[in-house]
């Protein structure tokens, strides 16, 4: 995400910075996210199992789905108000797992402390860029592990007994620095813990598989069509390897932080349908964008623009934009669905203006200096220089 000013970009900017450390085409279901080593922060206790070599070159950019990932963002979906122009959760998502839960008689402690939570999420950015916590991770225990030892020292790295504990624990720490925040982590970790093992497993995989057909087409998509066509943008912006994740949670807005391994990951929403495949591209193109908007904006825009929040919003906006630019340079064909999609997402109307283009124009205003900027810069990275 851009460099400044939102509290998304600071987001994935403060995780690449804080951490030390597929879908084949022949497939039928994702491949989770995981390493053969030992995850980071993991007891020995709980090592992953060890993984027999293979000839296959590895897939780069693999369609991948990661649980863990999901449930986490599950998790901050049912407590949060999402008020982003462009959703940070699927439209509707809270709304429809109610109704699937209440038709289960399913009620568990994430639920029951849902007001409590809710409450003190807009207190501090901190709570929001927990939200990108466990890209940091390859799996729930390692996870689970890392936050367990954060509430036992008090947030205190130097209690941890070595250093990737102490690197978690720092890391954790930055965004609940307080007791009160680390008691609202207690109090949703319980009540994650609780909706994972009543509902949110069965209910994800059953999910999984009844979208095997989907996967396939969005991988195929992907590795046999548009994969090369990506591949100058994502390699000049130092995006050479990374992972596709489709996640049933996130909506348009995406999410994009740095892997265990240190690739990039980007999440993008899970189409219900393989005809839906391509809306994956239309959310990746927006999502590796991010990293070149916010310098744009700040070197485009004043202090007082800056404090005011107005260069807050042209970042926001910028994203958008800078995703249709790309795409009207790399795949131009994809470009009016992506402009098509985002004006839905935003629910973007204006008397008298029914195109499409012209709605995304006045929904994702930009100056024209930031706007020029943009262009200049993504005509610069595929350009090489």
């Amino acid at each position: 995400m851009p460099h400044v000013l939102s509290v998304r970009s600071f987001v994935r900017h403060t995780l690449f910075a804080a951490s030390t450390v597929g879908l084949c085409a022949s497939c039928a279901s994702a491949i989770p996210v995981g390493t053969p080593a030992r995850p980071i922060g993991t007891p020995p206790s709980s090592a992953s199992p060890s993984v027999q070599p293979s000839s296959q070159p590895a897939l780069r950019w693999p369609v991948r789905t990661a649980e863990h990932i999901d449930l986490w963002l599950h998790a901050f979906a049912l407590i949060s108000e999402d008020t982003s122009r462009v959703r940070l959760y699927r439209n509707g998502y809270r709304d429809s797992l109610v109704v699937v839960k209440n038709q289960r008689n399913v009620l568990t402690s994430l639920d029951a402390n849902r007001a409590t939570l809710a409450k003190r999420l807009p207190l501090t950015g901190g709570y929001l860029q927990a939200q990108f916590l466990p890209f940091e991770f390859s799996n729930w225990d390692a996870m689970k592990y890392a936050i367990e030892r954060f509430l036992q020292f008090e947030g205190d790295p130097r209690r941890a007994p070595d250093r990737e504990t102490q690197a978690r624990v720092a890391l954790i720490a930055s965004m609940f620095p307080t007791a009160a925040d680390r008691e609202w982590l207690r109090l949703f970790l319980a009540g994650v813990l609780d909706e994972q093992d009543r509902f949110f497993n069965a209910e994800h995989s059953r999910v999984i598989r009844t979208r095997a057909a989907v996967i396939t087409s969005v991988d195929s998509l992907w590795q046999q069509v548009y994969r090369t066509k990506f591949e100058r943008f994502l390699n000049n912006t130092s995006q050479r390897q990374g992972d596709l994740l489709l996640s049933l949670p996130i909506g348009g807005e995406g999410r994009t932080a740095s892997g265990p391994n240190r690739q990039t990951m980007v999440a993008v929403p899970f189409p219900a349908r393989s005809d839906d495949a391509v809306q994956v591209l239309y959310v990746l193109a927006h999502e590796i964008t991010g990293s070149l908007v916010g310098t744009v904006v700040t070197d485009n825009t004043t202090p007082a623009e800056q404090r005011a929040g107005t260069a807050d919003r042209y970042v926001s906006m910028g994203q958008v934009q800078a995703g249709a630019m790309l795409l009207a340079a790399i795949a131009p064909e994809l470009r009016d669905g992506y402009v098509r999609y985002y004006v839905e997402q935003a629910n973007i109307r204006s008397s008298g203006m029914t195109a499409y283009n012209a709605l995304f124009d006045y929904g994702f205003a930009l100056p024209p200096a930031i706007r020029e900027a943009l262009q200049r810069q993504i005509d610069i990275i595929l350009s090489g220089i």
